[in-house]
């Protein structure tokens, strides 16, 4: 018998509204926090990027700070800062998020801010190529962090087709040779309303809220979008490997297996798996690695979903006197055990509460619901996802699926995704 999510915390008094132009609207009354944050989502990121052109979205990133035909250079910093706010963005494979986060009496700041550089950006060249300097320090910092490092060619080498192959930041030699006129074009094919959601939530009254949404907003025009990329990537036949070279202290590793994308119904499972590996100190990879053979400073497993199937990964840094071969052994011991032994009832249910408390309790934040809202809204979608489990729905039903995981289930997704063949494994190591 099949049960319907029940509406949590996160999502109770959230109101949906579609404007005219595409505009997709959320909107949370949190009386009980004096404050608003103010978030505008972009579908559009690294996997959207044409070849010999990644970097770009991250890069306009950078520029949607660099003024309007109504605000200079510095002006949306210093309303930010006279207002007492803060504001921020971010870029990944999916998207690109901008945020703003005032007192409850000024909020509106933002919106007319966000509504303003959605389609007044200006992208002076002076400013380009300067701001394109940033850009590129930022990337050879990525280029100098070990892990960062290891885990650009792990998703390099795990994607032989799909872009998710490409780092978020893109690849210098594209970036070096980025134009204005790419950033121009880039801009006006993905920053437009109909590929957008906007999230407001704190003390708010959400019709005045969205009545002040229309009144700036509305005006914006809905244009064509580019088609998303369709990439299909081909199963993986064998276990494939990198080693990375670079000057280390201690050699690392990661293991990236493919995984289902967000709303897949393995995923669920596969969330309370990471959990069961490496999280708290009563895990699997804790008590192997970290107590039993003392090989590691840490170990950890990931599994963060996308639009797009991508990867379920296990990092790990180890201690100088040990060898990565043993430990990645050690791994692959624990991960298969994983699969042939159910997990007992106890660790089971602790792993699962463990996964729903951290998924509420590390969300109160206004802030952080909104950024919660956001994402899920902008990748758990198209018709595949159940109508139930999609846009921001996907919240609840995340908890109730999680809530229903079973040790088969456990065992079943550990043994269908979590296995050699299926796997890129990266070392890092002293040249």
């Amino acid at each position: 018998m099949t049960t319907t999510p029940t509406t949590s915390l996160l999502t109770a008094s959230v109101q949906r509204h579609v404007l005219p132009n595409g505009l997709t609207v959320l909107v949370k009354d949190v009386p009980t926090h004096p404050i608003v944050s103010t978030m505008i989502w972009y579908r559009v990121g690294s996997r959207n990027e044409p070849a010999g052109k990644t970097g770009l979205s991250h890069f306009l990133e950078h520029m949607m700070f660099k003024g309007t035909q109504r605000l200079a250079k510095g002006e949306i910093d210093h309303l930010t800062l006279v207002n007492g706010g803060r504001n921020n963005a971010f870029t990944w494979m999916d998207f690109t998020a901008y945020y703003f986060t005032f007192a409850a009496d000024r909020w509106e700041v933002g919106l007319e801010i966000e509504a303003d550089r959605a389609c007044n950006a200006t992208f002076d060249p002076a400013e380009f190529e300067a701001e394109k300097q940033v850009v590129l320090e930022e990337l050879q910092m990525c280029l100098d962090s070990p892990f960062d490092a290891l885990e650009m060619e792990v998703w390099a080498t795990a994607f032989r087709q799909h872009p998710y192959h490409v780092p978020t930041i893109g690849w210098r030699e594209d970036v070096e040779r980025l134009t204005v006129e790419d950033m121009q074009r880039y801009y006006e094919s993905h920053y437009c309303p109909n590929n957008a959601t906007l999230v407001v939530v704190g003390d708010i009254r959400p019709a005045v809220a969205l009545r002040r949404i229309e009144e700036t907003f509305g005006m914006l025009t809905a244009r064509l979008t580019p088609e998303p990329p369709h990439a299909c990537e081909p199963p993986q036949r064998g276990e494939k490997r990198v080693i990375v070279k670079k000057p280390t202290p201690l050699p690392r590793l990661t293991i990236g297996y493919h995984a289902p994308e967000v709303a897949h119904p393995d995923s669920y499972a596969l969330h309370v798996a990471s959990m069961l590996l490496s999280y708290g100190r009563t895990s699997r990879l804790y008590r192997r690695l970290q107590e039993k053979d003392e090989s590691v400073t840490f170990a950890a497993a990931h599994y963060a979903e996308h639009i797009d199937p991508s990867l379920f990964t296990v990092s790990a840094e180890i201690k100088p006197d040990h060898r990565l071969e043993t430990v990645e052994a050690a791994i692959t011991e624990e991960i298969e055990r994983l699969a042939n032994e159910p997990p007992s009832d106890l660790e089971l249910a602790k792993a699962k509460r463990q996964t729903e408390a951290q998924f509420i309790l590390g969300n109160e934040e206004i802030l952080n619901q909104a950024m919660l809202l956001g994402e899920y809204e902008t990748i758990a979608c198209g018709e595949r996802i159940p109508a139930e489990a999609r846009g921001y729905r996907y919240l609840d039903a995340y908890l109730h699926q999680v809530r229903q995981v079973s040790a088969e289930d456990i065992q079943r997704v550990t043994a269908a995704y979590l296995h050699r063949d299926n796997r890129t494994t990266g070392w890092l190591v002293n040249p």
